[in-house]
């Protein structure tokens, strides 16, 4: 039986689309790896929503300051006022028994 020699050109060839491969393999790796987390965080979310009873409006309150974004952005996204977002805000922070933002996402992630 013969065995067939490649070329250096069909090597490069051949080891360029199994190191392609991998990239591919490794950024499939990566999403799926990403998803777990995003589900893990949605997870906790909820769970603390149930947790401290929020409301509708204050889970959606909830899951922006989640989401990192500000008052202002809020209450653009919810279409309400400021003063009655700082009142959710309130709200959610008396139900959960802390004091700031970072507390409140401390204790919903870091369990």
């Amino acid at each position: 039986m013969e065995v067939a020699m490649l070329s250096q050109d069909e090597l490069k060839t051949v080891n360029d689309i199994l190191l392609e491969l991998k990239r591919i393999e490794n950024m499939i790796q990566d999403l799926m790896n990403a998803n777990a987390v995003q589900n893990s965080v949605g997870f906790c979310l909820e769970h603390s929503i149930m947790k401290f009873a929020l409301s509708e409006r204050e889970a959606d309150v909830l899951r922006l300051i989640a989401d990192g974004r500000s008052n202002n952005e809020i209450s653009e996204q919810i279409h309400v006022s400021i003063s009655t977002v700082k009142k959710h805000i309130y709200n959610i922070f008396n139900k959960a028994g802390v004091n700031s933002r970072s507390q409140l996402l401390s204790m919903i992630y870091m369990k």
